[in-house]
């Protein structure tokens, strides 16, 4: 915004009574004024799964307090008690976490069988019911 400009301004604010096309003036020497003093392009929040990165389409799962603090037990618990093989096999503690551990468990599951896992289900109705 120019010196003679920021003068305009001053002056049309100073006013008390204004002309159509004054305020017209000042409205417009405001949202210029206004758009200078932003220098930094206002940062959204988190985005995260807003857009989607991959085709495959997500499952919404929602967990009961019992599970999540289950989840967050092992987690760590395997931190504390397989630290140097966690770091070793996966790089970082960080690594070890509730998606991860869920979609684990998901490869857990091919091991047991239909019966085990029907069996599994029903107390998870059940718990769910609690």
């Amino acid at each position: 915004m120019t010196e003679q400009e920021q003068q305009q301004l001053a002056e049309l604010k100073s006013k008390s009574k204004l002309s159509p096309k004054e305020r017209v003036q000042l409205k417009i020497l405001t949202k210029k004024s206004k758009a200078e003093t932003v220098s930094e392009p206002v940062k959204t929040a988190n985005v995260f799964a807003v857009k989607p990165t991959t085709k495959i389409s997500p499952l919404p799962i929602r967990f009961l307090e019992h599970e999540r603090v289950g989840l967050k037990t092992l987690a760590n618990d395997i931190k504390s008690q397989s630290l140097m093989e966690v770091i070793d096999v996966l790089g970082s503690e960080n690594d070890i976490n509730d998606t991860k551990l869920v979609r684990a468990a998901v490869l857990l599951l091919k091991q047991h069988s239909h019966n085990e896992i029907i069996a599994a289900i029903k107390e998870t109705k059940l718990n769910m019911v609690r």
